[in-house]
């Protein structure tokens, strides 16, 4: 059947509807002398800059077309399907020709095409009448136009530079069954040609034909499943190396947008300068649409509480919400930075996300709360960061939301602003957000609510937060008189709301229990080093002088909170905080009576303290050798240790910061908090290691002089943990999380790390699908209720020193992920390698791996075919196995001692034959001579490539070594090649 035809028609239909008008317009009319002469003019341009790729090399690929034309031209007959094999090659070289590494990708795949095409001119004018043989050629056709749609595509993205090597890397795979599959056609053309000299049957030749094609679609069905599962393998690393759970900002995202007054802040997209702000300049147009479709959003919240370096957290996020908006930026990443064995930091970061920008259309970044990061070296490096990602010419704007602290002004100073205070328009959404609180209060009296509604908008100055502040408190009134005076009363401003709300806290017709419950409650909030869940601060609050237990009996009811609210409130992941971070402020750096501050910080990390180190006397009990499984199953169960986590972790922090106070008060620590130190001694394990001081700032514990016992133990404890630390950082990439854990349990002097591991392990049971047969007798309703309250963040990182060491997350599966990124293993770049998703410990072994199973990845990649030596490395082996003279290169690397003795010394004189010497520069494999760089960083994996010029070579320190081009390495390391190399020495002797 000659369905030869068709089979063209389609290939052309899909590659037409790929290209643009314009584009389709250019390929109508393009000849295959056009082709030729862009070919030719690139060269001559490229060695007036001296910089030649040896275009050379797709002179087979243009024969072989020129030939094949003549061939199909019968098939092609009033179509314009004929051009379309040779167009696209035109604009692809003229694409890629300004991009050295891109333009060598390309030539060398078709060099790679034009081998393996068919001879066609034995066959033209012979065979065309043959049904089988027109089917062969228009397979061949489908077959060079779907390279031609897939290098279009890599080619017309926006920003197609940044990502074409990473991408073309991933497409090698199909490349490589494009070229097998024009093998096949090739071989059968070569057998159709002999079977019909032969007179063999049309049936053999048919059969021969179907089973190649059947052959190529059963390779492209397996090649499409490694492809998917080759995307979703470098999404997921692509994630894992940037180490960040997203998770947190959707959720305030959620919980604040659900807040917002559906009638408020319209206003603002009417504002000018806003609209300005989302509007691209003109020479950045974008389609018309939607502003969310227009643009890729991306947003962080600021948070008092945050821990760690902030300023990489947020660049962090901001780069994981671009990669769930384009996946295709997964494969920048993971064969720029992953496969290549770099951390995500800084650095890294630095280049990442203006290559990241660069390929969409539009981005807005918005950072809320900017001055809720507490230090303001913090907020100037986040404010540093972001001007220097906007100042690159990317299609970005940023939007900062903060109070107007000082050098956050001064810093944005000139920058166009959007004042809140005063404007007529806030006053409008007042008036409406006050109306519609209003509707909350109980009361009969319309008139009532009206007056209510005015004395609101009036004493509230624009600040929503005071309104829902004031409301909270006038719902509790019981009658309208009580309703009216209240709302008369009522203060003006935060400060003076966030007092008023105190002061009921206060009122001293309350009994002492109640008010000292609430002061507890609002130190824990306001001192503790990350947010609390409820169950902790329920806990926590239990213990105190008097009371060191909690059981069934002591634990407290949720609904012991709500004594001090409104000032906080539930949030994310089942945790509490304040209702905004000026209620922190207050309630810790403002005047309250008597000229004091309303919490003192040296009392809440007394209480705190005390707190922590009571409960972990009580979780002695989980420890192996003091309990069976059954009865940790049991204890954990019961929810009374909840607090464990966070104990363990800080009560030694909340510890030094309370004796620091007292260092200079000059007091001495209550007694009550001396015993319960006391106590946990018996969590040493008696090594005596002395009571050296750990490695990281002096710690004062001359508080505990008269227990030299208890001090040694401190401190051998602050030591250790200060130790596992740099371990973590320097040695635990070669190791299991689980082998981590195990480890710290072996090596604490206490055993603190132990309880830590048994209480999370048991944790983890109980949450698994084996529960009741690990756990027998276990209460269902009991083993439900814990799995509500403790599910949501019970998977913790076993990096003790990570901040989601003690806040974790919801599923096994997000924390094994997150763990990999600790690790930082380095990955084999080729996703079909058995050793892709193990990975290895170490660049040297990354190396090994390499050199024994993959050809040399060069920083030019060359698919299909393994490095060939270079020209020096021909002549230096030449050279060595002369009799008459040998060379010896003292100094590496060779290819610059050879080229300078060749340039300089007189390379003939020595035996090195001249480069152009007796033959076509243009057709030597790297051009024309010229210097070369190569990278000095001895553990780099591409040490023994080369590179053609200056900026690809800056372009890998960047990426691979994170060394700025402003740096003193990065200098040397030019110079060093730029200037003539005076420190080599070359010897020549008989």
């Amino acid at each position: 059947m000659d369905d030869s035809k068709s089979i063209i028609a389609d290939a052309f239909n899909k590659l037409s509807a790929t290209i643009s008008e314009e584009h389709a317009h250019d390929f109508a009319s393009t000849t295959i002398e056009g082709v030729w002469k862009a070919v030719r003019d690139i060269d001559s341009s490229q060695r007036q800059r001296q910089s030649a790729q040896n275009l050379g090399r797709i002179k087979p690929l243009l024969q072989g077309i020129e030939k094949y034309a003549k061939v199909i031209e019968v098939l092609c007959n009033g179509t314009p399907y004929l051009s379309y094999v040779w167009a696209p090659i035109k604009l692809m070289v003229q694409f890629a020709s300004q991009h050295c590494e891109v333009f060598e990708s390309l030539l060398a795949a078709y060099a790679d095409i034009g081998a393996v095409l068919p001879r066609f001119d034995r066959y033209e004018k012979a065979f065309n009448d043959i049904p089988s043989f027109r089917v062969a050629l228009a397979t061949m056709y489908k077959t060079i136009l779907d390279f031609h749609r897939k290098s279009y595509k890599l080619l017309s993205r926006r920003a197609w530079h940044v990502l074409f090597l990473s991408l073309w890397r991933d497409y090698k795979t199909r490349f490589s069954g494009i070229i097998d599959g024009l093998k096949k056609q090739r071989d059968f053309l070569d057998t159709e040609a002999m079977s019909i000299h032969m007179s063999e049957s049309k049936e053999s030749r048919e059969k021969l034909q179907n089973e190649i094609q059947e052959n190529q679609r059963n390779s492209l069905a397996i090649l499409e499943q490694f492809e998917s599962k080759a995307k979703i393998s470098r999404l997921q690393h692509a994630v894992a190396w940037l180490s960040v759970d997203d998770k947190t900002q959707e959720d305030n995202y959620e919980r604040i947008s659900n807040r917002r007054h559906d009638e408020t802040c319209r206003w603002i997209a009417k504002n000018d300068q806003f609209h300005s702000w989302r509007r691209d300049d003109e020479r950045h147009s974008v389609l018309l649409g939607e502003p969310s479709r227009q643009h890729h959003v991306c947003y962080y919240f600021c948070n008092s509480q945050e821990s760690g370096n902030i300023c990489c957290q947020i660049l962090r996020t901001i780069a994981l919400q671009l990669l769930r908006r384009n996946l295709d930026l997964a494969s920048l990443i993971a064969n720029q930075y992953v496969y290549l064995g770099t951390s995500c930091g800084m650095a890294q970061l630095r280049i990442l996300l203006p290559q990241m920008l660069e390929t969409i259309n539009s981005a807005r970044i918005i950072i809320d709360g900017l001055d809720e990061c507490s230090e303001v070296e913090t907020q100037m490096s986040i404010l540093k960061e972001l001007q220097r990602i906007v100042g690159k010419d990317l299609r970005c704007k940023i939007m900062i939301s903060s109070r107007r602290e000082a050098k956050i002004a001064e810093k944005l100073s000139g920058k166009p602003q959007i004042q809140l205070d005063g404007r007529q328009e806030v006053e409008s959404d007042i008036r409406l957000y006050v109306k519609y609180k209003v509707k909350s209060i109980e009361t009969t009296d319309p008139d009532l609510r009206k007056k209510i509604e005015s004395i609101l908008v009036e004493k509230a100055n624009g600040m929503f937060l005071w309104v829902r502040l004031v409301v909270d408190e006038l719902r509790t009134c019981g009658s309208d008189w009580e309703l009216e005076e209240r709302a008369k009363s009522l203060p003006r401003g935060l400060k003076k709301a966030y007092g008023r709300i105190l002061d009921r806290i206060m009122d001293e017709t309350h009994s002492d229990y109640p008010r000292s419950l609430a002061i507890r409650i609002l130190e824990w909030i306001a001192c503790s080093y990350r947010p609390l869940k409820i169950f902790e601060l329920l806990d926590g609050i239990v213990f105190k002088v008097g009371c060191t237990q909690l059981n069934s009996r002591t634990k407290m009811r949720k609904s012991i909170l709500d004594s001090c609210r409104p000032l906080i409130e539930e949030g994310h992941s089942n945790t509490i905080d304040f209702v905004h971070f000026s209620a922190k402020e207050y309630v810790l750096n403002e005047e309250y009576r008597q000229a004091t501050n309303f919490i003192s910080r040296e009392t809440a990390n007394l209480n705190i303290c005390f707190s922590c180190v009571a409960y972990l006397n009580t979780s002695f009990s989980l420890l192996p050798h003091t309990s069976t499984s059954q009865t940790r199953g049991t204890l954990v169960l019961s929810g009374c240790h909840g607090l464990q986590l966070y104990a363990n972790s800080f009560f030694a922090r909340h510890l030094i910061a309370y004796f620091t106070s007292l260092a200079t008060s000059r007091c001495r620590p209550p007694p009550e908090l001396v015993v319960e130190l006391q106590k946990l001694l018996q969590f040493s394990k008696n090594t005596d290691d002395g009571g050296s001081a750990p490695n990281s700032a002096v710690v004062n514990l001359d508080a505990l002089h008269e227990c030299p016992q208890l001090m040694s133990f401190l401190l051998q404890l602050i030591k250790f943990r200060e130790g596992i630390k740099q371990e973590e950082v320097s040695s635990n990439m070669l190791k299991s999380p689980e082998e981590v854990s195990l480890e710290s349990c072996s090596t604490d002097p206490t055993y603190f790390s132990e309880a830590r591991h048994v209480y999370q392990e048991t944790v983890e049971m109980l949450l698994s699908s084996q529960a009741i047969d690990s756990f027998p007798g276990l209460d269902t309703r009991a083993l439900h209720n814990f799995t509500q309250v403790f599910g949501p963040a019970a998977y913790v990182c076993r990096y003790i020193h990570c901040s989601k060491s003690t806040d974790g997350f919801d599923t096994l599966k997000k924390r094994d992920a997150h763990e990999v990124a600790h690790q930082r293993k380095f990955r084999c770049a080729d996703p079909s390698c058995a050793s892709f998703a193990l990975g290895f410990t170490t660049r040297n072994a990354l190396r090994r791996h390499n050199e024994k199973w993959h050809c040399v990845v060069t920083e030019f990649t060359k698919l299909l075919q393994p490095r060939k030596p270079s020209f020096e490395e021909e002549v230096l082996q030449r050279t060595n196995n002369m009799n008459e003279k040998t060379h010896e290169y003292l100094l590496p690397p060779v290819a610059e001692s050879l080229e300078y003795a060749r340039e300089t010394l007189g390379g003939a004189a020595m035996g090195i034959p001249a480069r152009n010497q007796g033959q076509d520069s243009s057709n030597l494999p790297n051009g024309p001579a010229k210097r070369r760089f190569r990278c000095q960083v001895p553990s780099c994996t591409l040490a023994l490539s080369t590179w053609l010029d200056h900026e690809s070579f800056k372009h890998h320190l960047e990426v691979t070594h994170a060394i700025r081009p402003d740096s003193d390495y990065f200098s040397t390391q030019i110079r060093r090649y730029l200037e003539p190399p005076s420190w080599y020495q070359l010897h020549c002797y008989d």
